[in-house]
């Protein structure tokens, strides 16, 4: 049979088991016999609306005065399907953490109605398995990155992805333990204490700073 990307349900439908398991296999989709025919109708219908969709616009590169080249700028595919978290260290004061999601881990928390969150871990020892503090932070499913705020003279962090549902945890994914740079006075300081500091510290904006932190991610101060 014929590789056609406008397939439709109604014309599936009229399909034996057999002629549906040899398209499959033409789109490279692993059907076993005993699979219900709906879901490889499901998937075939899935995988040709993708198909269908118009590529991605390219754009011109000028490499030189005689030369150019065209590349395609969207390149990097929205998710690779996994379920994955990363963070790295901002500056003593934040970090950015970006996670991704699978299509299954997706169903799963949607049919769940489960919540999501960051927890935040501390601990003063790589090799201490309890952490001294956590706190954590509220995200959406349609999340994927996120900036956090470290408390001031912390040593080392992780992050886990956490899914809740009916107050049962499940951890998604977590990254590994990072080692904190350790921070000056100030970025340990609550809005209101006066400190003496520097020129230098007064000119960078650092108070300016803290203050934005503390409205926005107020719940990383205690």
């Amino acid at each position: 049979m014929k590789k056609d990307s406008r397939l439709t349900r109604a014309k599936l439908e009229t399909l034996s088991s057999s002629e549906l398991l040899e398209i499959a296999d033409e789109y490279g989709i692993d059907a076993p016999d005993d699979l219900n025919r709906q879901l490889i109708i499901g998937d075939l219908l899935e995988l040709a609306s993708e198909l269908e969709k118009p590529e991605k616009p390219k754009e011109t590169i000028v490499l030189s005065d005689q030369e150019e080249e065209v590349i395609n700028v969207n390149t990097l595919p929205e998710s690779y399907n996994e379920t994955k978290i990363n963070a790295i260290i901002r500056n003593p004061a934040s970090l950015f953490v970006w996670w991704d999601l699978s299509e299954w881990t997706i169903k799963k928390i949607r049919s769940s109605h489960s919540s999501l969150r960051l927890a935040i871990y501390f601990f003063d020892n790589l090799e201490d398995e309890k952490p001294s503090e956590t706190f954590d932070v509220q995200i959406a499913l349609t999340d994927r990155e996120n900036y956090v705020i470290v408390p001031g003279q912390k040593k080392i962090v992780r992050v886990d992805l956490v899914s809740e549902s009916l107050g049962q945890d499940d951890i998604l994914a977590h990254t590994e333990k990072i080692k904190l740079p350790k921070g000056g006075e100030i970025m340990s300081a609550k809005p209101g204490e006066k400190l003496k500091v520097s020129k230098i510290m007064e000119l960078s904006g650092a108070a300016e700073l803290l203050r934005k932190h503390y409205n926005n991610y107020r719940q990383s101060f205690y």
